[in-house]
C-alpha cells in the first residue's frame, strides 16, 4: 500500500460504494464476512446466532479496549449478499455487501467485492471512506495471506485518502 494510490470507492447517491477483486472463490470470502472465525482475521469476532436476525459484534482492529456493539441483519444470502446496520452513538450505519464471481474468472476462482456505505453523512465521508480503505485492504490481505495493514500504516497510507473521499461530494 503505498500513499499515492488511488481511491477505490466512489460516491452512489449518498452512498459510498468500494470493490475489490479477491483471488478467492466467494465461498472462501463469504466465510471472511459471514463466520465469526473467519470476520477475525481481518476485522472482528461476532457472537450470538444470526438466524435471530442479530449478533453483537467486537471489533479488534483498532486500539483501546472493544466493546460489542449490537448489528441487525437485514439479508443473508449466503456467498452472495450480506446488508447489516447498527448503532454508533446517535448515528446509525448501514453496510451491504455483494460477492459474485469476477469477469473471467472461469468457474469462481476469483471474486469481485462490492462493499456500499449506505447514506453516508457528508461530514464523515473522508474519514469513513479512508476507514474502509484500511479494512478492505486488510480483507484482501487476509484472503491473500499477505501481512494485514496495522494502524503503524494508518497516518502515512491511509489518511491521505481522507482528502481525496471528502471532494467526492463535488
Amino acid at each position: 500500500m503505498t500513499a499515492d494510490r488511488s481511491i477505490t470507492g466512489a460516491l452512489d447517491g449518498a452512498d459510498l460504494v468500494l470493490t475489490r477483486e479477491l483471488p478467492a472463490s466467494r465461498s472462501d470470502v463469504w466465510s471472511r464476512l459471514a463466520e465469526s472465525d473467519g470476520l477475525a482475521t481481518w476485522f472482528g469476532t461476532f457472537t450470538g446466532d444470526p438466524a435471530s436476525g442479530t449478533v453483537q459484534v467486537t471489533g479488534t482492529a483498532e486500539p483501546g479496549e472493544a466493546e460489542a456493539a449490537e448489528y441487525t441483519i437485514h439479508e443473508c444470502t449466503p456467498e452472495e449478499a450480506l446488508e447489516v446496520s447498527s448503532a454508533f452513538g446517535e448515528g446509525a450505519w448501514r453496510l451491504r455487501v455483494e460477492l459474485e464471481d469476477a469477469p473471467g474468472s472461469d468457474g469462481g476462482d476469483s471474486t469481485r467485492l462490492v462493499f456500499r456505505h449506505i447514506d453516508v453523512p457528508a461530514a464523515m465521508l473522508g474519514d469513513v471512506g479512508a476507514g474502509w480503505e484500511w479494512y478492505l485492504d486488510r480483507l484482501t490481505a487476509a484472503v491473500t495471506g499477505a501481512q494485514l495493514p496495522g494502524l503503524e500504516v494508518w497516518e502515512s497510507d491511509y489518511m491521505p485518502f481522507a482528502a481525496r473521499y471528502a471532494a467526492l461530494q463535488g
